[in-house]
This record gives C-alpha cells, sequence and structure tokens, in this order.
C-alpha cells in the first residue's frame, strides 16, 4: 500500500504523469506507473477499481471524496522523514 497524503505539488506532478500514461502505450503506462509507485508512493490499485483505467479525473474524485488528501509541505516532508527513519530501522 502506499501513501495517501500528497503535497499540492506531488498532485500536480501526479495529475500530469496518470494525462501522460492514459496517452501512452502499454509500455509507456508501465514506466509511468513505476515512476508514481518509486517517487511518489502512488499506487493506483490502492485508489481505482480494478480492470478500470485511472486518470486525472479519476484522482479529483478520489480527493473530493477525502480518499486522497492534500496537506503543505512541511507536514509531507516531515512524514517522509520519519518514514525513511522507519524503513531504516527495519533494515537494521
Amino acid at each position: 500500500m502506499g501513501r495517501s497524503k500528497f503535497s499540492a505539488a506531488e498532485i500536480d506532478k501526479i495529475r500530469t504523469l496518470l494525462k501522460k500514461k492514459c496517452a501512452a502505450n502499454r509500455l509507456g503506462q508501465k514506466e509511468i506507473r513505476h515512476i508514481l509507485r518509486v517517487h511518489y508512493e502512488f499506487s493506483i490499485s490502492d485508489f481505482g477499481e480494478q480492470g478500470k483505467a485511472f486518470g486525472p479525473e479519476e484522482l479529483d474524485r478520489c480527493i473530493q471524496r477525502g480518499i486522497i488528501r492534500i496537506l503543505d509541505d512541511a507536514t509531507i516532508a516531515s512524514m517522509k522523514a520519519r518514514h525513511a527513519e522507519m524503513k531504516e530501522k527495519d533494515l537494521l
């Protein structure tokens, strides 16, 4: 499971990537999904219905319904730092 809380800047980048994904071929879609998972910890399967396309409109619906929350940059940075600390402790 990925994150459900993002900064406004992250949401803008995710929205742009989802637009590109919808226009891409199969290989391009795979690469974009990888970027979403690795760089933003955004997993489409956490929010979309299986077998249905997930694009910018679905992202906006998730935000409107409160499934995805937009927080300020400082809060997101703090959450990422805490997550990195916990991940490092698990590796030791």
